[in-house]
């Protein structure tokens, strides 16, 4: 079986993929709302980054994650996934693994381990992971600032360019916390996860709400204009007044007057990145059709650029492979959940401008 991690140490063969026509063609853009000051390579050199999210916990982040990520590895992709549900961590076990001896933990916080070192093979051809670590090991540090994680981000992005991976897939933590939504803003095509029950609906609204405010922040921390970052979000809240006719999209235009060269950038930096919606556990056709609603809604009201990526119908398969602790897609290969992860799995490809190689 091929084990990506075993290429990382071998320093793969292979002509080196091209990176995708999204990530090539938005390159200045995405960086513009990047939340860390680091330098980066050239965009052919840089891997895509898909980030799964959520406003709540128990939407179903990390089995997506797990088996998105076994999926695009049988699209012919070398993927890795990195657990950054810190102190909750359990993509592992996804994959039927115990918790690893290295994680995160010792790459960022003790620095007992390299980037290399925390790289572990999946059991799938094409993938390995990071494991988050214990929850006791960040205790101290889950509320601190999140520079400590730019390390892992300089990793992440060097990774295409060290161990010839095409996808990194980062698999958040619940909620709207600063590094979540650092991570979040970070991504190329950030996926959010939904059921479709109410409460879930507004917290994915809510964290599509805290998307537009981190770049917002994000913009004037690049441009050294912290107060004017502050005045945008006040002034946004003011012209929508929590109306979908006068969403923050459609008040873009009346800031450009005020602030005309933040806005530019802001727009720029939104174009730059791409985000979906995956809603999980469907059981009927409304359930269905509410992607295509939210996808119409956060264009209109929050101005970024969103995508309907698919919906993965209720399933008694999934409880049965995490009981069997195998990938679902794995243990239930024909199964209509793993079609539909096919098909997010493909829409998420178009979005990023690449194709399926076999």
């Amino acid at each position: 079986m091929f084990e990506l991690s075993s290429r990382l140490k071998q320093a793969p063969l292979g002509p080196e993929v091209e990176t995708s026509q999204f990530v090539a063609q938005h390159f200045a853009q995405w960086k513009l709302g990047l939340p860390f000051e680091t330098a980066l390579p050239l965009s052919k050199h840089v891997p895509a980054v898909i980030a799964v999210g959520g406003g709540k916990g128990g939407v179903g982040k990390s089995i997506v994650s797990a088996n998105l990520a076994a999926t695009l590895a049988q699209f012919g992709y070398r993927v890795l996934v990195v657990d950054l549900d810190l102190g909750c961590s359990n993509l592992h076990s996804h994959f039927g693994i115990a918790m690893p001896k290295r994680s995160l933990a010792e790459f960022l916080l003790t620095k007992t381990a390299s980037f290399r070192d925390v790289i572990l093979p999946a059991p799938v051809q094409g993938v390995a992971f990071i494991a988050g670590g214990r929850e006791e090991t960040w205790s101290d540090q889950i509320d601190q600032s999140s520079d400590y994680l730019l390390p892992l981000w300089q990793s992440l992005i060097a990774s295409k360019q060290q161990f010839k991976v095409d996808i990194v897939l980062l698999d958040l933590g619940a909620g709207t916390h600063r590094y979540t939504m650092d991570f979040f803003t970070c991504a190329h095509l950030g996926l959010v996860t939904c059921l479709p029950e109410p409460t879930s609906i507004e917290n994915a609204y809510v964290f599509f709400k805290m998307t537009l405010w981190k770049l917002i922040d994000n913009i004037g921390r690049r441009l050294g204009q912290q107060e004017i970052a502050q005045d945008v979000k006040a002034a946004l809240v003011s012209l929508a007044g929590g109306s979908l006719s006068n969403g923050y999209a459609s008040s873009f235009k009346h800031l450009q007057l005020s602030y005309p060269h933040f806005i530019h950038e802001l727009l720029k930096a939104i174009q730059g990145r791409c985000m979906g919606i995956v809603i999980n556990q469907t059981r009927d056709q409304s359930d269905i059709d509410l992607g295509s609603s939210m996808e119409h809604i956060c264009q209109k009201y929050f101005g970024l650029p969103t995508k309907y990526v698919g919906y993965l119908n209720y399933d008694e398969a999934v409880l049965k492979s995490l009981k069997n602790r195998r990938l679902l897609v794995s243990d239930f290969p024909h199964s209509m959940i793993a079609k539909r992860l096919s098909v997010a799995a493909s829409h998420s490809l178009k979005i990023l401008g690449m194709q399926r190689r076999n």
